[in-house]
C-alpha cells in the first residue's frame, strides 16, 4: 500500500538542465533534460541496507503551466546501473495528465542499497510547453528496512522544477471588435513575452499621436475614439524591439482631411463647421456654392454673413419679422422691388437709374430729412406728399396719358383749399377756368343774343390792344345788364375773324360774369 505521509527512504537527487527551464514559443521550441540519481542517499531515519523492488518518476503533462510537456512520447530515457546489476525502465503514457517511468530490478530480486552504489535515470528531449511556472515532479518507491524478505511499503516524495519565459515573442495582436461606435473605447489583445515592456501608440481624436503603457496582453484606450484608428504595439526586451499593428473602424466617424473629392453626394446630418468656432467655412472654386433648396446662415446669434462677390438669388429673399437688411452700398434691382402694405424701405440712398427698372411701392415711399431719391421717373398711382419745410425739386411733372395733372394743397380748413388742374391745355383753379396771357375771350350780355368779342389784336399795335364792346341794344337807365365772359381759344390758336370752333375749344365755356348797371 502507498502511504503518502511516509517519507521516502531513498529520496532521489534531481538535476534539471538548463536551470531554470525555458518555455517554448511558436518560433522557438525549448527542450529540457532531467537526471535522477537513486540509492546514493538515504533518509536520516533509515538504516543500511535498504531493499527496493522499484522506484517511479511521474511527470505532469499538458499545455498548462503546471505541466512540463505536452508531448510525452517525444521524451527519450536511459537507465545507468553499475556493472553486474540488472535493471529495467518502462514508460507509461496511458494517463493523458502524466507520463510514468518505472525503474526496477528483475522480479523477485529486490536490490539492496548500502550507500556504495546507485542507479541513474536520464530523461531528455523533453519539449517544454509554453506555460511559465513551477512544475511538481512526483517519485515513488517500494522499499523495506527489514531485509529482502521483510515488509515493503510504498513511499512518496516530490521535487519542483521551474519554467521561466526568457524568450521574446509577440503575436496574435487583434481588436476585441473590428468596428466600434463613435465616442467609445477600443480594447485590444495580444500574446507576448510576459517580462517585456509594452507601449501602445494610437491616433488621438485631435489627429495627433498618443501613447500609453500596456501589459498583460490586454489594453483599453484611454480616450473615446471618433475616427478610424490604427494601433501599433511596441514590445521591448533587453536590446530587442518588436512591433505589431492593427486597425479599428469607427461607425459614423469624424473626418479631418486637407482635400476631399466626392464622386457622389455628401450628406451632413448634424451640420458642417469651419476649423473652429472662430474660423469660417470656405467654399472655393470658380463654380462657387450651389444650394438647391434653402440656405440657413447665422443660426446662432452674434454672427455675420459677408458676401464679397455678387449674390444671385433666383428665388425670394425673406427677412424675418424684427430683423433688418442693411446695405452700406447701393442696392441694384434689375426688376421690380415690391413692398408689402404698411411696410417701409429705409435707406440713405435709393438709385433707380437703371434703364427699364423701377421701384414699386405698395404703400408709401418715405425719405428721411436730408436724404435724396434719385430716379429717371416717378410714377405715382396715389398721392405724393412733401412734408412741412421740405421741397420737391423736379425738372418736369407729367400726368399719365389722357389724364389731367392736378396740384392740391393740404390746408387746415377746407375754405383755404386750392386745387390746380391741367387738362387738355386748360388750367382750372378749384374747377374754374384760369385766363392766361394771349387767351381769346367772348362777352355775352343778358339782353341780347349777339356775341361781343374782346381780344388782343394780332398786329401788335399798342394803340388798339382791345376793341370796344358795344351793346346791340340800348340799356334803359336803372336796368342791370349782365356780361358773361367765355374762353374762346388759347394763345397761338385762332385769330381775328377765325371761327372759334377752329381752335378746338368750346366757345361757350363760361369763365366770369360781370354785372353792368
Amino acid at each position: 500500500m502507498t502511504t503518502p505521509d511516509l517519507a521516502m527512504l531513498l529520496p532521489p537527487a534531481m538535476v534539471e538542465d538548463p536551470s531554470p527551464l525555458s518555455v517554448s514559443t511558436f518560433a522557438k521550441p525549448e527542450y529540457a533534460k532531467l537526471t535522477f540519481t537513486y540509492g546514493r542517499v538515504k533518509a536520516p531515519s533509515a538504516t543500511w541496507p535498504v531493499h527496493c523492488k522499484w522506484f517511479k518518476v511521474r511527470i505532469p503533462t499538458g499545455r498548462q503551466a503546471s505541466a512540463l510537456t505536452s508531448e510525452p512520447t517525444l521524451i527519450r530515457h536511459e537507465l545507468t546501473v553499475p556493472s553486474g546489476k540488472r535493471w529495467n525502465v518502462e514508460r507509461d503514457v496511458r494517463d493523458p495528465n502524466q507520463v510514468v517511468f518505472t525503474c526496477s530490478p528483475p522480479p523477485g530480486e529486490p536490490a539492496a542499497f548500502d550507500g556504495t552504489w546507485s542507479v541513474q535515470l536520464e530523461l531528455w528531449g523533453i519539449e517544454v510547453n509554453g506555460g511559465a511556472g513551477p512544475v511538481n515532479i512526483t517519485w515513488e518507491e517500494c522499499t523495506s528496512t527489514t531485509g529482502a524478505d521483510g515488509e515493503y511499503q510504498e513511499r512518496t516524495g516530490r521535487g519542483d522544477v521551474s519554467k521561466r519565459d526568457d524568450s521574446f515573442y509577440l503575436h496574435s495582436f487583434r481588436p476585441a471588435s473590428v468596428v466600434i461606435n463613435r465616442n467609445t473605447k477600443a480594447t485590444l489583445h495580444w500574446e507576448g513575452t510576459p517580462h517585456a515592456i509594452y507601449t501602445m501608440y494610437y491616433r488621438k481624436p485631435d489627429g495627433t499621436q498618443g501613447s500609453s503603457t500596456a501589459k498583460d496582453g490586454e489594453w483599453t484606450s484611454t480616450e473615446d475614439l471618433v475616427d478610424d484608428t490604427s494601433f501599433t504595439l511596441k514590445a521591448t526586451k533587453d536590446s530587442e524591439t518588436r512591433y505589431l499593428t492593427t486597425y479599428i473602424e469607427v461607425k459614423n466617424p469624424d473626418i479631418i482631411v486637407n482635400t476631399a473629392t466626392a464622386g457622389g453626394l455628401i450628406r451632413a446630418n448634424d451640420g458642417i463647421t469651419g476649423p473652429d468656432n472662430e474660423s469660417p467655412l470656405e467654399v472655393r472654386g470658380g463654380a462657387g456654392l450651389l444650394v438647391h433648396k434653402s440656405l440657413d446662415v447665422g443660426t446662432f446669434a452674434g454672427g455675420t454673413t459677408t458676401i464679397r462677390n455678387p449674390l444671385t438669388v433666383k428665388g425670394d429673399v425673406t427677412i424675418d419679422a424684427g430683423n433688418t437688411l442693411t446695405a452700406n452700398g447701393p442696392i441694384q434691382a434689375n426688376d421690380d422691388i415690391s413692398l408689402a402694405p404698411d411696410k417701409t424701405i429705409k435707406t440713405d440712398n435709393v438709385n433707380a437709374r437703371v434703364s427699364g427698372g423701377k421701384i414699386n411701392v405698395g404703400d408709401r415711399l418715405e425719405m428721411s430729412p436730408g436724404k435724396s431719391l434719385t430716379t429717371n421717373m416717378i410714377t405715382a398711382n396715389g398721392d405724393v406728399t412733401i412734408h412741412k419745410d421740405q421741397t420737391l425739386i423736379v425738372k418736369a411733372i407729367r400726368s399719365p396719358l389722357w389724364e389731367p395733372l392736378s396740384l392740391e394743397n393740404m390746408p387746415a380748413y377746407n375754405w383755404d383749399k386750392a386745387k390746380l388742374e391741367l387738362s387738355r391745355g386748360a388750367l382750372t383753379i378749384n374747377g374754374e377756368r384760369a385766363i392766361r396771357d394771349h387767351d381769346r375771350l367772348t362777352l355775352d350780355n343778358s339782353i341780347g343774343t349777339n356775341v361781343r368779342y374782346l381780344y388782343r389784336t394780332w398786329d401788335g399795335n399798342n394803340s388798339s390792344d382791345y376793341l370796344a364792346v358795344v351793346s346791340s341794344k340800348n340799356i334803359s337807365p336803372g336796368n342791370n345788364c349782365s356780361w358773361k365772359i367765355s374762353h374762346l381759344s388759347s394763345a397761338g390758336k385762332g385769330g381775328p375773324g377765325e371761327d372759334p370752333t377752329d381752335a378746338g375749344v368750346d366757345a361757350g365755356e363760361p369763365n366770369t360774369t360781370i354785372d353792368e348797371g
